[in-house]
């Protein structure tokens, strides 16, 4: 399994949730997380700091990176093309990562609803203890 992890969840590992520290730990040591290009440029674009930069880039170097093609450009725009044609609209990064996703057969594990609309998609869902 391929699960490529949105930038919502990795905002909340560097905060430290729990659960969500959890899952991405474990699925990183079982090789099934995977980090794509729009990901690493959302994270980086939200740092503060130097050291914070250099520390963030450690990271995503650790984590293994699905590589983008024109046919993920071309799916994207087409997925844009039918949702927009629907009154949806959908911002670039999470299209191009909805197409890496479905040429890859990827899940998504992702807080953003955006990705709902988009039915190609396959969505992670955390299974919770008390559910196993």
């Amino acid at each position: 399994m391929k699960i490529i992890v949105d930038t919502s969840i990795w905002i909340e590992y560097f905060k430290k949730k729990a659960e969500i520290v959890a899952f991405i730990d474990r699925e990183l040591l079982l090789g099934t997380t995977y980090m794509v290009g729009p990901v690493v440029s959302e994270l980086l674009q939200g740092v503060k700091t130097e050291q914070e930069l250099d520390r963030l880039l450690g990271c995503i170097d650790a984590v293994p990176f699905l590589e983008s093609n024109i046919a993920d450009w071309r799916l994207s725009g087409s997925i844009s093309f039918r949702l927009r044609k629907d009154g949806l609209t959908i911002p670039l990064t999470d299209l191009l990562i909805a197409a890496i996703s479905i040429n890859n057969r990827a899940y998504v594990y992702s807080l953003d609803h955006h990705f709902n609309f988009i039915p190609e998609v396959l969505l992670y869902k955390p299974v919770s203890p008390e559910q196993s």
